[in-house]
């Protein structure tokens, strides 16, 4: 999807659809999916295309009967630190408290965020979910 201000509200919305038409019973995950897709989205929106050029966000998420992989990729510049400010902002630290597990991979070609979010009880049915 183009990663625009609407991707952020779109995104949000269709990973929680997905994740509510699978396993319904789990709001706290919902919450936690819809809370981490919204900031790994916006930055991208935020700070992969320098200069305003148009770029992609591309969202993945599977759920299998323990957990939830969620990934946000772009192909924009990469992160890089900001040495005139002492942090980065605060989406990558909220999502490190919503999500179970984090990796992220960045380098001039883009960056990949994979979000774990572990499932109580878990669902029988393998299900994958991309924009």
């Amino acid at each position: 999807m183009a990663a625009d201000a609407n991707s952020v509200r779109l995104a949000r919305s269709e990973v929680v659809r997905w994740f509510h038409e699978l396993h319904r019973s789990n709001d706290a995950v919902a919450a936690s999916l819809a809370v981490a897709v919204s900031e790994a989205v916006g930055n991208v929106v935020r700070h992969a295309y320098a200069g305003g050029n148009p770029g992609r966000v591309d969202i993945e998420a599977q759920l299998d009967e323990n957990a939830i992989v969620l990934n946000v990729a772009d192909e924009g510049g990469g992160m890089t630190a900001h040495p005139e400010r002492d942090h980065n902002g605060m989406g990558l630290p909220v999502i490190g408290r919503v999500a179970d597990g984090v990796t992220m991979v960045s380098n001039g070609g883009g960056t990949s965020l994979s979000m774990l979010f572990n499932l109580a009880g878990g669902s029988r049915r393998p299900s994958l979910f991309a924009i």
